[in-house]
């Protein structure tokens, strides 16, 4: 466990440098990089914490999922029949990687579970899931990532030097 919270801490810590660092990137633009942003996952017609989509009753048919990152939207998709979405942001945001990175984004979901299930009619609250990152697919890259690769294909990233794909799903989520 040790590795995996090391790895952790050191993507944090390269966030807070990097988000430093990013107003003094000379000619690599402010608004957007080489990077983009894919975020995938379903979305459970559920109530409680920590919902399991896996052993959630059912899935949210048609619902409004948003990225928020510091309560600002900063994307959104509509779940599809079985509650599969897909957020596809080509040329993100240095600010929104930084963000990303740093732990600082949520999924919400803003239709109401009623829409799923009118026996959840009278239940109120939002489900919403912090984000967990599934892989860092860089153009460019060469050979296996150690802590120290990860850390500067992160940077690359953010930075907008490299292009990558962040690939992110939810966590559980949660009604709040």
């Amino acid at each position: 466990m040790a590795p995996k919270t090391l790895v952790l801490a050191a993507v944090l810590l390269v966030a807070v440098v990097a988000a430093g660092q990013v107003p003094r990137c000379a000619g690599l633009g402010a608004s957007s990089t080489n990077a983009s942003v894919v975020i995938s996952g379903v979305v459970p017609c559920s109530t409680g914490n920590n919902i399991n989509v896996a052993t959630a009753p059912a899935p949210f048919p048609n619902a409004a999922v948003q990225l928020l990152c510091n309560g600002r939207a900063m994307a959104g998709a509509t779940a599809d029949g079985n509650g599969n979405f897909v957020i596809n942001m080509p040329g993100a945001s240095k600010v929104l990687l930084t963000a990303i990175m740093g732990n600082q984004c949520n999924l919400v979901v803003s239709t109401p579970l009623a829409a799923c299930d009118a026996s959840l009619a009278g239940v109120t609250g939002t489900q919403t899931s912090p984000l967990k990152l599934l892989g860092i697919t860089s153009t460019g890259s060469g050979g296996g990532l150690d802590l120290g690769g990860i850390i500067g294909l992160i940077l690359q990233i953010i930075s907008g030097v490299l292009g990558g794909i962040l690939t992110l799903a939810p966590e559980a989520f949660s009604l709040v």
